[in-house]
C-alpha cells in the first residue's frame, strides 16, 4: 500500500515537473514564435498536423495502452508491438508521401505537398519509441519520462527560434516537429534498457487487440471531436482564421495539459493497480479532481476576464483576432479540465469497449455543433463546440462513475465550493479592470488583476477551509517533513 502510494505520488510529482516545465517552455517558445511568424503559417501547419495527427492514432494502434492495462505482459508481447507500431509507421509514412497532393488539393494549399512528405517522417520515427516510453509509464518511472519530455521541447525550440529569426518562415515549425520526434525516440533509446528482439507472435496481438481496438476507435472519435474545427476552418475559412483559433485554443488549454492531463497520465496505471477495488478508485478519483479544480478553476475563470490584455501583452496587435475565440474557449475549459480522468476510470475497469460506445454519441454531437457553428465563421465555430461540450458534461461523466459507483451528484458536492469561489474570485478582478484608469496600457492590467486575483482566491479558500486546499497543504507539509528528518538525519550521522 505504501510502495503503491509513494509510487503514485512520486509519479504525480514527477509528470508535475515535466509537465510544467514543457508546458512553460512550449508557451514561452509558442509566444516567442508568434512574434516572429504570422497566423497564417500557424494556420498552415495545423492544416497539415490535424490530417497527421489522426492517422498517427493508427500508427500506435493502442497496444500501449493495452500494455499498461494488462498486468502480466511477456517480453512476445513487448516485440511483437514494436515490430507491428513500426510497420504500421512506416505504412503511414509512405501513404502520406504519396498523397501529399491530395492534401494540398483539399486546402488548395500549394505549399503543403512538400511540408506533408517532411512531417510524414514522423510516423515512423515515433514508432521506435512508444513501448519504451509505454513500459516507463507502466511502472510509474516518470522522473525518466519528464528528463525526456523537457529536453526535447528545448532543443526543439531552440532551433524553431533561430530558423524562424532567419526568415524560414513556416518551414521552422515543420522542423520543430520533426526535431521533437527525433530528440524523443534517441533520448528514449538511450534511457531504457529495453531492446526489441526479432520476433512476431499472432497469439500476443490477439491477445491484446480487443482491449486496444476499442481504445484506439475511442481515441480517433476523440480526435476528430477536438480536430474536427480545425479542419473544417482550415478547409473553408482560411489560414488566418485557423492560426488565430489554434492558437486560442492552445492557450486555453494550456492550464489544462500542464495540470489536469499531467495528473491523467499517472491515474490509468495507478488506477489499473487497484481495479478490483472500486472504493480506493473512487476515492483517489475524488481527491485528484478536487485538486484539478482547485488550480484550473481560476486559472480559466481568470483568464476569462483579463483575455484582452492577455492577448495584447503576450502575442501583440496581429493577434487581436484571437480574444473573442478564446473568451468563448475558456468556457469549455471547466468540462475539459473536469473530464480527464474519465477516460482512465474506464480503461483502468477494462471497460475501454463502453468509453467507445459512449464517445460514439457525445463526439458525433460535437461534431455537429461544430459543423453548424461552421455557418457563421470562426466564432460560431467556437459557440458550437463549447455549447456542445457543456451539454454533454453530465452524460460523459455519469457513465465513467456507475463503473466505481459515484454519482453525479457526489461530484458536484466535491466541486462546487471551488467553482463558486473561483467565480467569485473573477468577478472581483472583472470589477477591478472597470475601475481601473482607461488610458492605461495593457500590461499595468494585467500587473494589477492577477495579483489582486491569486490574494483574493487563496484569502477565500484559506479562511473557509477547502477541502482540496486543505488537502495540498497536508500532502506539501508531510513532503517537506519527510525531506527536513532526513536532511536533518544525514547531518547527525
Amino acid at each position: 500500500m505504501k510502495n503503491f502510494r509513494h509510487k503514485t505520488v512520486s509519479g504525480i510529482a514527477w509528470n508535475i515537473v515535466s509537465q510544467v516545465g514543457q508546458q512553460t517552455l512550449t508557451f514561452s517558445i509558442g509566444v516567442i514564435l508568434a512574434h516572429l511568424l504570422s497566423p497564417s503559417e500557424f494556420g498552415l501547419i495545423t492544416m497539415i498536423t490535424v490530417i497527421t495527427g489522426f492517422a498517427g492514432i493508427f500508427a500506435e494502434l493502442g497496444f500501449s495502452a493495452a500494455l499498461v492495462q494488462k498486468r502480466n505482459i511477456g517480453k512476445e508481447h513487448l516485440s511483437t508491438v514494436f515490430w507491428l507500431n513500426s510497420g504500421a509507421g512506416l505504412l503511414l509514412m509512405l501513404i502520406f508521401m504519396a498523397g501529399s497532393p491530395l492534401i494540398a488539393g483539399f486546402y488548395n494549399e500549394p505549399q503543403l505537398v512538400l511540408l506533408t512528405v517532411v512531417i510524414s517522417t514522423n510516423f515512423l520515427i515515433n514508432s521506435f519509441g512508444i513501448v519504451q516510453k509505454t513500459l516507463m509509464t507502466k511502472s510509474l518511472d516518470f522522473r525518466t519520462l519528464s528528463i525526456v519530455e523537457i529536453v526535447t521541447v528545448g532543443i526543439s525550440g531552440i532551433i524553431a527560434i533561430i530558423m524562424a529569426y532567419n526568415g524560414f518562415g513556416v518551414w521552422s515549425l515543420a522542423v520543430q516537429a520533426v526535431v521533437i520526434s527525433m530528440t524523443k525516440v534517441v533520448s528514449l533509446w538511450k534511457l531504457s534498457k529495453w531492446r526489441p528482439r526479432f520476433e512476431f507472435h499472432w497469439w500476443a496481438i490477439k491477445n491484446l487487440i480487443g482491449f486496444s481496438s476499442s481504445y484506439a476507435g475511442t481515441k480517433a472519435l476523440n480526435y476528430w471531436a477536438r480536430n474536427v474545427d480545425n479542419l473544417l476552418v482550415g478547409r473553408f475559412v482560411g489560414m488566418d482564421a485557423l492560426g488565430a483559433y489554434s492558437r486560442a485554443y492552445s492557450v486555453m488549454m494550456f492550464p489544462l495539459t500542464s495540470i489536469s492531463r499531467v495528473i491523467s497520465n499517472v491515474m490509468f496505471p495507478s488506477f489499473s493497480l487497484i481495479q478490483e477495488d472500486k472504493q480506493r478508485v473512487k476515492e483517489l478519483y475524488l481527491k485528484i479532481t478536487r485538486t484539478i479544480a482547485l488550480i484550473t478553476f481560476p486559472l480559466i475563470f481568470g483568464l476569462f476576464v483579463t483575455v484582452k490584455p492577455f492577448v495584447m501583452v503576450v502575442f501583440g496587435q496581429k493577434w487581436i483576432a484571437m480574444i473573442p475565440i478564446l473568451q468563448i474557449l475558456c468556457l469549455l475549459g471547466i468540462p475539459q479540465s473536469i473530464g480527464t480522468l474519465n477516460g482512465n476510470i474506464y480503461l483502468s475497469q477494462g471497460r475501454a469497449d463502453l468509453q467507445f460506445k459512449v464517445s460514439l454519441f457525445l463526439k458525433a454531437s460535437v461534431i455537429l455543433g461544430i459543423v453548424i457553428g461552421l455557418h457563421w465563421g470562426v466564432i460560431g465555430v467556437a459557440i458550437g463546440y463549447t455549447i456542445a461540450s457543456i451539454i454533454n458534461f453530465y452524460p460523459s461523466i455519469s457513465y465513467a462513475e456507475r463503473l466505481i459507483n459515484m454519482s453525479f451528484s457526489e461530484l458536484m458536492r466535491n466541486l462546487s465550493g471551488i467553482f463558486v469561489f473561483a467565480s467569485m474570485m473573477a468577478a472581483a478582478v472583472w470589477a477591478l479592470g472597470l475601475l481601473l484608469p482607461y488610458t492605461w496600457p495593457h500590461w499595468a492590467y494585467l500587473a494589477t488583476q492577477i495579483p489582486f486575483g491569486i490574494i483574493v482566491y487563496l484569502i477565500s479558500v484559506h479562511v473557509f477551509k477547502l477541502k482540496a486546499y486543505v488537502d495540498i497543504k497536508k500532502f506539501l507539509y508531510e513532503q517537506w517533513h519527510v525531506r527536513f528528518t532526513k536532511t536533518v538525519g544525514g547531518l547527525t550521522v
